[in-house]
């Protein structure tokens, strides 16, 4: 651009002087044209150089300058000089020999290999370790947990809020009934036969004894309370001495003070689709001179060679002294239900899978003998029970007493089945707790401001079995007997007394605490009996540890045991084997809860105590 600005300038000042002499001398035509062409030419180059110049900016905005290697394409590749490493350093290597030490790469390379030598060492330790951890640690922690577990358990489960009860309200049949579906009423064979001031009635029913047999009413006092002081009567129930009779005996003997209530009273034999039986139908408009008395007699069959089973027995009668004479084993039951609203029940000897009796104002008596259930339950009347209970293993037996206002005594047989595998007695290796005892009973006994007592034993040919209780009791005595075979949990309560646990010699114990009129607090430790209560503790003999608030196990000597409290004891009659112990829980200062048994830690006879918190 240069170039051409200067023959530009020297153009210009030509023309100028050209212009100049022109004013001397005017050029010929062809010259002047020849001077226009040439100017042409000027601009033309001129433009073009413009143009390119522009052009040439563009490619070097875009286009940034090449390498010096790129641009010298014909220039030869530059050799790297030989090194004495076969690779390149690594990166600790690198930044070394970038920052300035005195150290040369070789004791850079002599540190990076005790490095990765202490690292693995460390990792066959940590691996060693390891191996010895899982080869000795773990078994002495498992058996050390093991052994705890053995130890601090209960080898039967506790009793449970949730644990089932039998249950609390009766089936009295298809009832109430209708006058209507009678199959015959009325078929008196001596009727309204005068004795004395009052009048006499007799009838006898044949009832079948394939299903349910009852004997029911209308009587009730729901409606007035003193409308069934105008009833009394008594049941008698008893096995039919002729044996060639089939069918179930109803005899019924009515006194009346009036022909007009004889009429207008209907003794009716019923049948339903589960079975037969005798129906009541008292009128309800009384008058305070109105009176029935009923006298019952039901004469149950019996077979020639076998007990004959009866589906189901109901005698629901308010009022009537029920009296049930010796039926078995010439009559067994499925199910029974006997009583009613101020019924006394006497019952000489019978045998049912299940058994209810409630009464309410009288007392319940007798011997039951059941297999699955037995409920007692009356209030402001005793309960005097002579029970046995049979277990086949497949499901619990309950047994249910309640009263209150009057006290409890029942006498308690288990009998459970012999156990066919047990491998808890044949081996001494710690292999965990025993599988559960097959025989289980539950049962439950509760009454308030009287005594309560109850024994248990085991029948002489039954072995051990799980028997648990609950016996509860206010502003009374409550004591319960078990015998030596006994292992299960207890769970004894009272309202305003002292718990204990105590061990006594048999007889001793059993004079003072008997007497209420001794010298002694019926709570005390004997010169050969152990105590232990939650306020304080005192023991003597079989050297137990206490502990407030804890659950505590001790070993027995072989002596009776009792466990007890001043309103609430348990206690044993008879030598107990080597090894068995009472662990109680202190709840509270009026309620105590354990176990009785031989723990699994005592099979090989070591004698240990576990206090747990």
């Amino acid at each position: 651009m240069g170039g051409h600005g200067s023959g530009g300038a020297e153009s210009g000042s030509g023309r100028c002087e050209l212009s100049h002499s022109q004013s001397h001398q005017r050029p010929s035509p062809p010259a002047r044209s020849l001077l226009r062409n040439l100017h042409a030419t000027q601009l033309i180059v001129l433009l073009a150089m413009i143009l390119l110049d522009g052009i040439d900016k563009n490619d070097d905005e875009q286009h940034p300058p090449k390498l010096v290697a790129e641009a010298s394409s014909s220039s030869l590749p530059v050799a790297r000089a030989h090194t004495p490493t076969p690779s390149l350093p690594d990166y600790e290597a690198s930044q070394a020999q970038l920052r300035p030490t005195t150290q040369s790469y070789s004791d850079i390379q002599k540190k990076r290999t005790r490095r990765r030598r202490c690292r693995k060492y460390f990792i066959y330790v940590l691996a060693a370790y390891f191996v010895l951890t899982v080869v000795i640690g773990v078994p002495l922690i498992v058996m050390k947990t093991k052994r705890k577990s053995v130890v601090t358990s209960s080898p039967y489960p506790p009793w449970e809020d949730n644990d089932p009860l039998p249950p609390k309200t009766i089936q009295l049949g298809d009832t109430p009934l209708l006058i209507s579906a009678a199959k015959s009423c009325n078929a008196w064979n001596v009727k309204d036969r005068p004795d004395g001031a009052i009048y006499v009635s007799e009838l006898e029913y044949h009832v079948p004894v394939n299903g349910s047999v009852f004997l029911n009413t209308n009587i009730t006092y729901a409606t007035n309370t003193s409308y069934l002081n105008q009833f009394t009567g008594s049941l008698l129930v008893a096995v039919n001495d002729d044996v060639t009779v089939p069918d179930g005996v109803v005899h019924v003997t009515m006194h009346h003070t009036s022909k007009h209530l004889g009429h207008a009273t209907n003794v009716c034999l019923m049948e339903t689709g589960s079975g037969g039986g005798l129906y009541l139908f008292a009128p309800q408009n009384l008058s305070i001179s109105d009176g029935l008395i009923f006298n019952i007699t039901l004469l149950l069959p019996q077979n020639h060679t076998s007990p004959l089973n009866i589906p189901s027995l109901t005698c629901h009668l308010p009022h009537f002294q029920h009296t049930y004479q010796q039926l078995d084993p010439q009559v067994t039951f499925n199910s029974v239900v006997f009583g009613g609203a101020m019924a006394g029940v006497f019952v000489e000897s019978l045998q049912a899978q299940s058994a209810t009796v409630k009464a309410s104002s009288a007392e319940i008596r007798g011997k039951f003998k059941v297999t699955t259930q037995i409920n007692l339950e009356t209030v402001s009347a005793p309960i005097n029970a002579q029970i046995d209970l049979y277990n086949d293993g497949d499901g619990p037996t309950f047994m249910h007493l309640a009263t209150g206002n009057s006290g409890i005594n029942a006498n308690i047989t288990l009998h459970a089945p012999q156990t066919t595998n047990s491998t808890y007695d044949s081996d001494s290796d710690e292999d965990g707790p025993p599988p559960p005892p097959g025989a289980q009973f539950y049962s439950y006994a509760e009454t308030f401001n009287a005594p309560l007592n109850v024994a248990v034993a085991h029948a002489d040919d039954s072995p051990k079995a799980s028997f648990k209780l609950r016996a509860i009791n206010n502003l009374g005595k409550t004591r319960v007997s078990l015998d030596s075979k006994y292992e299960g949990t207890f769970d004894v309560v009272t309202m305003f007394a002292q718990a204990d646990v105590l061990t006594w010699d048999g007889t001793q114990f059993d004079d003072n605490y008997d007497s209420d009129g001794d010298n002694d607090d019926d709570g005390s430790s004997q010169a050969t009996s152990s105590t232990s209560s939650s306020p304080s503790t005192s023991t003597s003999s079989s050297d137990p540890d206490v502990s407030d608030g804890a659950k505590i196990r001790m070993f027995l000597p072989s002596l009776p045991t009792t466990t007890s409290t001043s309103g609430d004891s348990t206690s044993s009659a008879a030598a107990q084997p080597a090894g068995r112990c009472l662990e109680y829980d202190l709840i509270s200062p009026s309620e105590i809860r354990g176990w009785v048994g031989v723990p699994h830690d005592r099979r090989n006879g070591s004698s240990m105590l576990v206090l747990q918190p």
